[in-house]
């Protein structure tokens, strides 16, 4: 596919879910589509043939992006606590970015042909299961608590998807505030506490610095 006819039709797909989020998927008809488009029914005929094909698009989309950037998260050399940090900040700005799509994707999979909504299932549960092993990492590595890691990406992913719903982008919190804001209350009830606490840790930094001083002096 050229890049022009990859361009206009990324333009129907985004204008097609802008139509399914505010109008709702069966109320919305191709001659909609093409009169927001400004493009005739017969021109969009070129690129979709029918409704059904732009949201099997929109959904296959919104899931191969979402796990493409997973995918990224999972081939670094991160440690588990800034892999999960990654995955959040990605996925926040994915949400936020794709706000439709995302609508689309969970208000409308009763609309989607029984086999593609069963592969799509398939899909969301492998990428549920990917971010599942960030944190299965964690708690063998002994940094985050031993809780059921199923349970707390149920948790997180819910937290995350639900932006769709809420989110406003006239509102006063960007995605880098409501990044820092999830992963704060993750954090604080996921990663294991140091015995002695914050105190304890100072005197750790402290004596690590007193150790490298004494060591630069041995070297002199």
């Amino acid at each position: 596919m050229n890049a022009k006819r990859e361009a206009v039709r990324e333009q129907i797909l985004r204008t097609a879910a802008d139509l399914f989020r505010h109008r709702g998927y069966r109320a919305t008809t191709l001659d909609h589509i093409a009169a927001r488009l400004g493009m005739s029914k017969a021109s969009l005929y070129a690129y979709f043939r029918a409704k059904e094909e732009m949201l099997a698009a929109i959904s296959r989309r919104t899931i191969e992006e979402f796990t493409r950037e997973l995918g990224l998260v999972l081939r670094s050399d991160l440690s588990p606590e800034d892999k999960l940090r990654r995955v959040v900040r990605t996925h926040v700005r994915s949400v936020i970015a794709n706000r439709s799509f995302l609508t689309v994707f969970f208000s409308e999979e009763a609309n989607l042909p029984a086999r593609l909504a069963r592969a799509l299932a398939a899909q969301k549960d492998r990428y549920d299961k990917a971010v599942e092993s960030v944190v299965v990492d964690g708690v063998k590595r002994g940094v985050f608590r031993d809780v059921p890691p199923r349970l707390v990406v149920f948790g997180l992913l819910g937290m995350l998807n639900w932006l769709y719903k809420w989110y406003d982008p006239r509102g006063r919190w960007g995605a880098e505030e409501i990044s820092t804001t999830f992963l704060s209350l993750i954090e604080d009830g996921l990663r294991r506490r140091q015995r002695g606490g914050p105190a304890l840790a100072r005197r750790v930094t402290r004596l690590q610095r007193e150790l490298r001083t004494f060591a630069r002096a041995l070297d002199g």
